[in-house]
Order: C-alpha cells, then sequence, then structure tokens
C-alpha cells in the first residue's frame, strides 16, 4: 500500500534527529516490546513482513503522532493488533487492559512466572544462526546489465517497492536468486519465493535535472514488480 511510511524521495519532512550516543533503548517498555514482537515471531504468530503490514496500516495521523514518541509504539500497536486479528484475544481484552495500565490498575496475573534460562539462550541462538535468505524458486528473468523499468503500480497489501522508483528506468547490478516474496508473506501465502535484484538508478533518472549526476541510487526490488526496459 502507499502510505506515510514510504516518505523515501519526498520532501518536507524536516531533519532526521540525531542523538549522539543514544541508547538502544529509551525506556524499559521498548526493549519488553522488542522482546514481544521477536517471542512472536519464534512462535510462527507474526514474521517481518506481517508486522510490516500491520504498521503501515496504523493510517497517517497515528503513524506520525506515535513515531514522534518512540519507534517501538508502532511495534507495540502492530503486536496488539495482530493478537486481535488472529482472535489470540479479543478487542475488548485489550482495551480493558491498556485502560487498566493508564489507571495504574494493572498488576501482573502471575507474579511468580519464571523463565527458564535455556531457553533464553536457546531462543538467542536461533536468532543468531547464521542462514541464507535464498530460496528454491523459478530462474531470474534477467541477468546483469539487463535495463529493466518498475511497473507503474498503487498496490492495496504491501509491498517493497518504494514509490519514488515506480514507472523508473534502471540497471541490474546484483542477482540475490529467489527470495521470500514480501507480498505473499505479508497476506499469510507462504514465502512464495521470487527473484530478488539490486537495480541501480541514476539520481537525474529519479529527479530529473535535480539530481546530481554522479549519484546513484542503488534499490533491492523483487521479479514481480520489473519489466523489461
Amino acid at each position: 500500500m502507499d502510505g506515510i511510511h514510504d516518505t523515501g524521495g519526498m520532501t518536507g519532512y524536516g531533519p532526521v534527529p540525531y542523538q549522539k550516543d543514544e541508547p538502544f533503548f529509551h525506556y524499559e517498555w521498548e526493549g519488553r516490546t522488542l522482546s514481544i514482537l521477536t517471542w512472536m515471531h519464534l512462535k510462527g504468530m507474526s514474521w517481518w513482513d506481517k508486522s510490516r503490514f500491520f504498521r503501515e496500516s496504523m493510517g497517517n495521523e497515528n503513524y506520525v503522532n506515535e513515531i514522534r514518541n518512540s519507534y517501538y509504539t508502532h511495534w507495540l500497536s502492530a503486536a496488539e493488533r495482530i493478537l486481535v486479528a488472529d482472535k489470540i484475544i479479543t478487542e475488548e481484552e485489550r482495551k480493558h487492559r491498556v485502560q487498566e495500565i493508564l489507571e495504574g490498575r494493572y498488576t501482573d496475573r502471575n507474579p511468580s512466572r519464571k523463565f527458564d534460562p535455556a531457553e533464553i539462550e536457546k531462543a538467542i541462538e536461533r536468532l543468531h544462526e547464521p542462514h541464507s535468505l535464498a530460496l528454491p524458486g523459478a530462474e531470474p528473468s534477467f541477468s546483469l546489465g539487463d535495463k529493466v523499468k518498475v511497473k507503474n503500480m498503487n498496490p492495496l497489501g504491501h509491498t517493497r517497492c518504494p514509490k519514488y522508483v515506480r514507472n523508473k528506468i534502471g540497471e541490474i547490478v546484483t542477482s540475490h536468486g529467489c527470495q521470500i516474496y514480501p507480498e505473499s508473506s505479508s497476506a499469510g501465502l507462504g514465502d512464495d519465493p521470487r527473484p530478488l535484484y539490486t537495480v541501480a538508478f541514476s539520481a537525474q533518472e529519479l529527479w530529473g535535472d535535480d539530481g546530481n549526476g554522479k549519484d546513484v541510487v542503488c534499490v533491492d526490488l523483487w521479479e514481480p514488480y520489473l519489466i523489461s526496459a
């Protein structure tokens, strides 16, 4: 979908704030939020493309307001809505728990709960296991050096094709084999591996005469986004 999350190549949003020696988490709840999403991924309740789709579908006003407070508000919102959408909790239960927290009435229902250190170590090991992203799939239709044009499209669902490269011509500079296709994965349709390429665009192709003639922008794009130029 096209939304506020896809701001590449756009102006008017001001500088990107930079904080020297910025901590990994600004608040304790941010670390907990990351842990929740990671746990959901390990349990197969969510995955990166699915959680991205739920973050992108927050609505423009909510997206902007929440990211001004903390990046992890997006992650927390996605986790809550995934749990409701998959009927793990109800919307009424979610609202009730939020209200309890806001009013300071929430208490841990299981304060004696303990986590098995061995299970924690096992989960960490899984996250750090080296693995190839390439999967079996169709032979790539394009080769290095081929000129390709990005389709002019406006998909309703999740996509990894940014608006500023659509209808633009670039050159295949790397072929990554077949990898998980985000459009299918985000919709719960499985990995659906498709050929993935790195495509190089001149800055002037993207932004006309205002682009620096020496600059090149490289974007990873799946084959269904592309046609021969």
